[in-house]
C-alpha cells in the first residue's frame, strides 16, 4: 500500500513538473512575442520621428520664403525710431522732420497790407465822390503812416502798408486817371501818375476787399508748425516768415555699407582678369545720401569668413548695416552664417519676389541689418523697397511706407506664377492717365537697359501674364 502510494505521489510530481515546463515554454514564447512587438514599436516610432523631422524642415523652409507685403510690414514693425537731432539751416531742411515746435514770434501780416496794386480809399465815399484825388504813393517796404482825407486816396503797391483811414483797395485795372484841368480820362498809366492827380473808379469792390489784415494769418505766440511735421518747400517759407534761420530736425541714421566679392575693383582702377567695377557701393552711397542718412563705407569685403567677420563686426556699431552680395546659396555666400555667429537675429531671408529673392533682414540690439543680393538691379531695388522705409521710420517720417499709384501698361508682360514681379517702368502722364512702359532687360545684372526707369510696376504673384492695357499698382522710384 505504501509502495502504491509512493508511486502515485511520484506520478503526480512528474505530471506537475511537466506542467511547469509547459508553462515556462509558454512564458518564453510570450516574452519573445513582446520583444518582437517592442522592436516593431521602436521601428514605428523612428519612422514617425523621421516623418516629423521632414515635416518640420518643410515647414521651416516654407516660412523663410515670405511675401513682398509681409517683408515690408515686418521691417516697419521692427524698425528703430532714432532720437538724435541736428540743427540745420532752413534751406537745407527740406525732407527732414521737425524735432521742435515752431512758434511765431510775430503777427503775420505785421500790419494791414495791400494784396493788389491799386488805390486805397474809404469805401463809404464811393457813392458821393466822382473822382478821388491821389495824395500819396505807398510802396512795399515803406513805413506805415500815410494819411488820406475825405475824397482822397493813396496809390498803393502789393505788400505796402494800408493807410489807417482806408478800408478798401481797388485794383488798378478797374480805374482810370483824369486830366487834372479838364476832368477827362488820361491815357497814362494810373500807377505811374503823380500825386495830386485824380482817379475815377469803375467797378467798386466790396468793403475790405484786397487788404490782408494785421495778424490774420497767425498771431505771435501761436504754433506755426508742430513737432513731427515733415518739412517741404512751403514749410521752409513758413520758417523764414516767422524769422527762423535754423531749425532742429530728427537726424538720419548712420549706415555702414559694403559690397562683397573677390572680383570687385573700385572705379578708376585698372581691371584685371575676371574683375568688374564695384558699382553697387557707389549706388548705395548715393541712395543713402538721398535718404537723408550718413554713409560709412567698409570697403570691398572678400568672400572669406575672417574678413567678413571683421567688417561685419565693425558695421554693427552703426544704426544700420547694408551688405551687398554673399546672401544667396553659393559656396562663397557666407554672410548669413557670419551674421548668426555675431549674434544677429535673422528675421527673414528669401522673398517670393523677383528680382531680389535672397534679401535678408536682421537685427542686433538697435542695429538693423540688410543683406542685399549682389546683382546691381537687385541691390538698388532692394534698397528702394526695403531699406528706404526703415530709414524713414528712423527719421520719424509721418508716412514711412511708399505710396501706391495706379497706371496702365503700354505692353503685355510675361511672368510665371508664384513670385511677385517688380517691373522697371517709365511712368508718363498721357491724355489724362498714367501710362507705364516696361523696360526690357537681360536680368538683374543689366543696369544699362533700365537706367531711365522712374517707377516700379507691382505684378502680383498669382498672375501668370498681364495683357497690354491692364491697370496695375506701381511705386515711384527714389521717393526718399
Amino acid at each position: 500500500m505504501t509502495d502504491s502510494t509512493s508511486q502515485a505521489t511520484e506520478s503526480t510530481n512528474q505530471a506537475t513538473s511537466s506542467m511547469n515546463h509547459a508553462t515556462e515554454s509558454t512564458n518564453q514564447a510570450t516574452s519573445s512575442m513582446n520583444h518582437a512587438t517592442e522592436s516593431t514599436n521602436r521601428a514605428t516610432s523612428s519612422t514617425g520621428q523621421a516623418t516629423d523631422n521632414t515635416d518640420r524642415a518643410m515647414i521651416n523652409t516654407t516660412r523663410t520664403m515670405i511675401s513682398f507685403e509681409e517683408a515690408q510690414r515686418t521691417i516697419l514693425e521692427r524698425a528703430v525710431k532714432g532720437t538724435a537731432t541736428a540743427d540745420l539751416p532752413i534751406a537745407e531742411a527740406t525732407g527732414y522732420v521737425l524735432a521742435e515746435r515752431i512758434e511765431s514770434g510775430i503777427d503775420m501780416p505785421p500790419f494791414d497790407k495791400s494784396a493788389m496794386d491799386g488805390f486805397a480809399f474809404r469805401h463809404d465815399e464811393h457813392t458821393s465822390v466822382n473822382a478821388f484825388r491821389i495824395v500819396a504813393t505807398i510802396a512795399a517796404g515803406d513805413r506805415p503812416g500815410a494819411q488820406i482825407g475825405r475824397g482822397e486816396c493813396a496809390r498803393i503797391m502789393t505788400g505796402a502798408p494800408v493807410p489807417a483811414e482806408a478800408d478798401t483797395v481797388i485794383p488798378v485795372e478797374d480805374t482810370s486817371l483824369l486830366d487834372s484841368r479838364e476832368g477827362i480820362p488820361d491815357s497814362g498809366d494810373p500807377v505811374a501818375g503823380g500825386n495830386g492827380e485824380r482817379v475815377r473808379f469803375h467797378s467798386i469792390p466790396s468793403k475790405g476787399a484786397h487788404i490782408a489784415l494785421h495778424g490774420e494769418d497767425i498771431r505771435a505766440g501761436n504754433t506755426a508748425l508742430d513737432k513731427g511735421h515733415l518739412i517741404q518747400h512751403l514749410e521752409v517759407a513758413v520758417l523764414a516768415a516767422v524769422g527762423r534761420r535754423t531749425v532742429k530736425v530728427y537726424a538720419g541714421p548712420s549706415i555702414a555699407f559694403a559690397a562683397t566679392g573677390e572680383e570687385l575693383v573700385e572705379p578708376g582702377s585698372e581691371l584685371g582678369p575676371g574683375q568688374i567695377y564695384n558699382s553697387n557701393a557707389s549706388a548705395l552711397r548715393s541712395q543713402i545720401l538721398a535718404a537723408k542718412a550718413t554713409p560709412h563705407s567698409l570697403g570691398v569685403v572678400q568672400d572669406k569668413a575672417d574678413d567678413l567677420r571683421h567688417k561685419i563686426a565693425e558695421g554693427l556699431r552703426y544704426d544700420m548695416l547694408l551688405l551687398s552680395g554673399g546672401v544667396s546659396m553659393g559656396k562663397y555666400d557666407l554672410v548669413p552664417d557670419v551674421l548668426r555667429k555675431l549674434g544677429v537675429e535673422i528675421i527673414f531671408h528669401k522673398l517670393l519676389v523677383k528680382p531680389a529673392k535672397p534679401t535678408l533682414f536682421g537685427v542686433k540690439g538697435k542695429t538693423m541689418v540688410f543683406g542685399l543680393p549682389g546683382n546691381p538691379v537687385s541691390t538698388v531695388y532692394a534698397f528702394d523697397q526695403y531699406v528706404a522705409p526703415a530709414i524713414r521710420v528712423f527719421r520719424r517720417h509721418p508716412k514711412p511706407q511708399a505710396i501706391h499709384y495706379c497706371g496702365k501698361l503700354t505692353e503685355a508682360v510675361n511672368k510665371k506664377t508664384g513670385r511677385l514681379l517688380l517691373l522697371p517702368c517709365v511712368c508718363e502722364w498721357v491724355d489724362g492717365q498714367c501710362m507705364l512702359t516696361p523696360l526690357a532687360n537681360h536680368g538683374s545684372a543689366d543696369i544699362f537697359s533700365i537706367a531711365g526707369a522712374n517707377a516700379i510696376g507691382i505684378i502680383p504673384s498669382e498672375m501668370k501674364g498681364v495683357e497690354k492695357g491692364t491697370v496695375v499698382n506701381f511705386r515711384k522710384l527714389y521717393e526718399y
